[in-house]
C-alpha cells in the first residue's frame, strides 16, 4: 500500500448486498491505520417487489452515489465498493468532474480510477433489479449517456484487442441484451476501479466475463476470497474455542491461520473432538442463557442449535425456514416418529434491519414459535426463539453457540454474505445453497462438509427468466408441501384469522422471484440429514472441526487497499 493510499480517508460503500460486508471492511481498514467512512442503504430491504419500489431502490441507491461522491471529492478520499450495486459511483463521478469541474474526459477517468478500488462478492449475485436503459433514462439520463460512453471506449478497446470478437464484445459489455438492454454493475465496477477483488470460485458464463476482463484489466482485477475478521468473529466472539485451539496448536494461530492446518489430523483424534464438543456444549449454555432472557424460551444444552441470522430480506428466504418448522412440528405431534436429536431454532434479525416487510416475516415468525413452544408434546425435541433486533454482543453469542448455519437464501441473489464466513470461523456446519459466500465455503471446505440443497445461481435465474416456475404446479404436486402451507394458515398457527393470509399468497404468487416452494423438499430431506448426523457425535464434530480449519483462507484483520 503507497503512503499515498494510506494517508487518504476511506469511503465504504455498499448498496442492499454488501450492507453486512462494511463493519468487516471497516474493522480491517482501521486496523490498517485508514480513517473510514461507511455509506449504506440496507433500508431499501423494506420496500416492496413491484416496479414503484424497484425505482424507489434505484432513487436511494442514486442519493447514495451522490453522497459518496461528494464526501470523496472533498476530501480527497479512496471510495471502496463493497459490492456491486454501490458501482453507480462511477458515473457520478464522472458527471460531477466533467460537468460541474469542467474536466476533460481522459482526465476525469484517470481520477474516478484513482479514487475507486472494489470488493466484491461471488460474481453471479445480482439481488434485485438489473436496471434497464429505460428506468435509467427516466431517472438519470445525464449517467445513461456517461455509461454509454464509458462502453463505447471499453467496446473499442475489446475490438483492438480482439478484432471482429463479436461474442467477446458481448459478453464484456457494460450493457445486458434480452427483451429489455439492462445495466451490468459488476462489470461497471469492474471497469470503474483501479484495483478489483472478485470472490472466488469464478464459474458458469460469469468466468468467461471474468476471464476477458483479466486480459483487459491485467492484475487490476483478482480473484480473492471474501475477507472476514478472525478478531471479530472468532477470538472475541469464542473465547471457549479459542483457549481449545490455543492449547492444541499453540499460541500462534491467530496471527498465523496457516496454524489451523493442523487441526485437519486433530479432527480424527477422539481427546481433541471431546475438547471441542466441551468448547461447544459451553457456548450453547451462554446462548440458552440469553434465549431465556431475550425471547423467554428454555433451551437443551444438548440440542442441535440452528441460527438463521440475518436482515431477513426476502432473498433470504426466512418463510422456508418457517413452512419447515410447521413440517417438523407436524410429524412430532403426529406420533410414530422420533428425531435422533432435538432442535433448537433461532431466528435473528440484525439490528437497525426493520421494515415493513420483515416485520410481517418476523410476526409469521413469533406465531409459529408461539404455537411450538407451548405445544407439551414437542417440547422435549423441538423449541423455536425469535429474536427481532441482536446487538453485537448478542451476534456473538449466537455465532458462538451456533451447530448449524441456516443460509437458506435463493442462488444467486448474494443472500449470503460476511455472516454465513462468520458462523463457519466458529465451526457451524452450513445448510445452504450454492449463493454467495455459501459457494466460497463449498469451495474451501469441500461439499461433503455442507449440506448443500436447491437450484444453484444459473438454475434459479434460468427458472425466473424463463417463466417456467409455477408455485401453484409444486403445491398441487407435492402433498407434504400442500398440507404444511395448509396449516401455516390454520388456527393452530394463525393468532387471529387470516393473518398469515398474505405470506400463503406471496409464495403462491407465480411472480415470486426467490422460489420458496421451488426448494421446499430438498430443503427438509437435509435439515433431516443434518440432525442425523448431529446425533452421531462424531461425524458432525469432524466436519465443524474441518470447517474452522479450512476456512483459515478467509482470514483477514487488515485491509490493503492496493496490495
Amino acid at each position: 500500500m503507497s503512503s499515498e493510499t494510506a494517508a487518504r480517508p476511506v469511503h465504504v460503500v455498499a448498496g442492499e448486498v454488501g450492507s453486512d460486508r462494511v463493519p468487516e471492511m471497516t474493522s480491517a481498514l482501521h486496523s490498517g491505520g485508514h480513517t473510514v467512512l461507511a455509506h449504506t442503504v440496507a433500508s431499501v430491504a423494506a420496500l416492496s417487489a413491484t416496479e414503484e419500489g424497484d425505482r424507489e431502490r434505484l432513487r436511494r441507491e442514486l442519493g447514495l452515489a451522490i453522497e459518496t461522491v461528494r464526501g470523496a471529492l472533498d476530501d480527497d478520499g479512496v471510495v471502496l465498493l463493497a459490492d456491486g450495486r454501490a458501482a453507480l459511483v462511477v458515473p457520478e463521478m464522472m458527471r460531477v468532474l466533467l460537468d460541474e469541474r469542467g474536466m476533460g474526459w481522459e482526465e476525469a477517468w484517470e481520477r474516478v480510477r484513482g479514487t475507486i478500488r472494489a470488493r466484491l462478492g461471488s460474481p453471479g449475485d445480482h439481488p434485485g433489479p438489473l436496471w434497464s436503459t429505460a428506468v435509467l433514462q427516466e431517472e438519470c439520463p445525464r449517467l445513461l449517456e456517461i455509461l454509454y460512453e464509458i462502453n463505447r471506449r471499453h467496446l473499442d478497446g475489446v475490438e483492438a484487442r480482439w478484432p471482429g470478437d463479436v461474442d467477446r464484445r458481448r459478453r464484456v459489455s457494460l450493457f445486458r441484451e434480452g427483451e429489455a438492454t439492462r445495466l451490468r454493475l459488476g462489470v461497471l465496477a469492474i471497469l470503474g476501479s483501479s484495483r478489483a477483488d472478485v470472490a472466488r470460485p469464478w464459474e458458469g458464463p460469469a468466468s468467461e466475463i471474468l476471464a476477458d476482463l483479466s486480459e483487459c484489466c491485467g492484475d487490476a482485477l483478482r480473484a480473492r476470497p471474501t475477507p472476514v475478521s478472525p478478531r471479530r468473529w472468532l477470538r472475541q466472539a469464542n473465547p471457549s474455542l479459542s483457549t481449545v485451539l490455543t492449547l492444541a496448536l499453540g499460541s500462534r494461530w491467530p496471527e498465523d491461520p496457516e496454524v489451523l492446518d493442523g487441526l485437519e489430523t486433530l479432527a480424527y483424534e477422539p481427546a481433541f473432538r471431546g475438547a471441542f464438543r466441551k468448547a461447544r456444549r459451553s457456548n450453547r449454555l451462554r446462548l440458552a442463557a440469553l434465549l431465556r432472557e431475550r425471547a423467554g424460551v428454555e433451551m437443551d444444552p444438548e440440542a442441535l442449535v440452528d441460527v438463521k441470522l440475518g436482515a431477513l430480506r426476502g432473498c433470504e428466504r426466512t418463510p422456508l425456514v418457517l413452512l419447515g418448522l410447521v413440517r417438523e412440528h407436524l410429524r412430532v405431534t403426529a406420533g410414530g416418529w422420533t428425531p435422533p436429536a432435538s432442535r433448537t431454532v433461532v431466528i435473528a434479525r440484525d439490528a437497525g434491519a426493520a421494515g415493513p416487510e420483515t416485520d410481517r416475516i418476523l410476526a409469521v415468525a413469533r406465531a409459529v414459535a408461539d404455537a411450538i413452544n407451548r405445544d407439551a408434546s414437542a417440547h422435549s425435541v423441538l423449541r423455536v426463539a425469535v429474536l427481532p433486533e441482536c446487538t453485537e454482543s448478542d451476534v456473538r453469542t449466537l455465532v458462538a453457540g451456533a451447530d448449524l448455519s441456516n443460509q437458506s437464501g435463493t442462488a444467486g441473489s448474494g443472500a449470503a454474505g460476511a455472516r454465513a464466513l462468520g458462523l463457519a470461523l466458529n465451526g457451524a456446519v452450513t445448510l445452504g445453497t450454492r449463493d454467495g459466500t455459501v459457494r466460497e465455503l463449498e469451495d474451501a471446505v469441500g461439499s461433503e462438509n455442507l449440506f448443500l440443497f436447491g437450484l444453484g445461481p444459473l438454475e434459479a435465474r434460468a427458472w425466473r427468466d424463463g417463466a417456467v416456475y409455477r408455485p401453484q404446479d409444486v403445491y398441487a404436486l407435492d402433498p407434504l408441501l400442500r398440507r404444511v402451507l395448509d396449516e401455516l394458515v390454520s388456527p393452530r398457527y394463525e393468532p387471529q384469522p387470516g393473518a398469515h393470509a398474505w405470506l400463503r399468497e406471496r409464495l403462491l404468487d407465480e411472480h415470486d422471484p426467490w422460489l420458496v416452494l421451488a426448494s421446499f423438499g430438498e430443503y427438509v430431506h437435509r435439515q433431516d440429514e443434518a440432525l442425523a448426523e448431529f446425533a452421531d457425535p462424531r461425524t458432525f464434530t469432524e466436519k465443524a472441526i474441518l470447517t474452522v480449519a479450512r476456512c483459515r483462507r478467509f482470514w483477514s484483520d487488515s485491509l490493503e487497499l492496493d496490495g
